[in-house]
């Protein structure tokens, strides 16, 4: 009658168990791995999307320093708006790279969606303003499938825009794992600026 495993057996044993053991920990360690990958990609977007939301925001009238009939100085509120179904521009009072008011956009353009800005009062004519060779740009997304944009007064959508400022505004695309995304976001535009504020644009320091 046979009492004990012989060598060979415990052999094969252990290393049986530390086959499995080891298998174990590298579908452990992977699952780790996909879990935090997860976690950043999500995080990531959700950074995209706040920025570009706060960005678009604070879209708004701008001032403007000049002359009237008698050459006294005087403050001047104007408002920029240019947009259609793959580009818009307009001025952001809170950028994403600058602490000051800025000439922003953002274009599709390549199959990405591409966030571009020149600060107001620095370079550029603030009656025209236009970007510069060097002005600062970030891409969002890239490879998309589709992108375009759709604008707002009221109710009624438009997918040109000019010399107005959008109730609301919307960003559509289609990312590269046939994914579709969408950023609703609507502005404090002229439509609800009190007296206040536009007296604080106005004078304020």
């Amino acid at each position: 009658m046979r009492k004990a495993f012989t060598l060979v057996e415990l052999l094969v044993a252990v290393v049986l168990l530390t086959l499995l053991i080891g298998t174990a920990l590298f579908s452990y360690r992977q699952v780790l791995l996909n879990i935090t990958k997860a976690q950043t990609s999500t995080f990531n977007e959700v950074l995209k999307i706040h920025q570009i939301r706060t960005s678009i925001e604070s879209m708004q009238h701008y001032v403007v320093d000049e002359y009237n009939t008698f050459n006294q100085p005087m403050k001047k509120l104007h408002m920029f708006f240019s947009g259609n179904q793959y580009s818009f521009k307009y001025i952001s009072l809170n950028a994403t790279f600058s602490h000051i008011p800025s000439l922003s956009s953002f274009t599709c353009i390549n199959g990405a969606l591409v966030y571009k800005e020149e600060p107001l009062y620095q370079r550029i004519d603030v009656n025209r303003p236009e970007f510069l060779e060097e002005s600062s740009s970030v891409v969002y997304w890239s490879n998309l499938k589709a992108c375009h944009f759709e604008f707002f007064i009221e109710k009624k959508l438009s997918i040109v825009l000019s010399n107005q400022l959008p109730t609301a505004l919307k960003i559509y695309f289609i990312d590269a794992y046939e994914k579709e995304h969408t950023i609703f976001t609507t502005i404090k535009s002229d439509y609800n600026t009190t007296n206040m504020e536009i007296h604080e644009l106005l004078y304020g320091e």
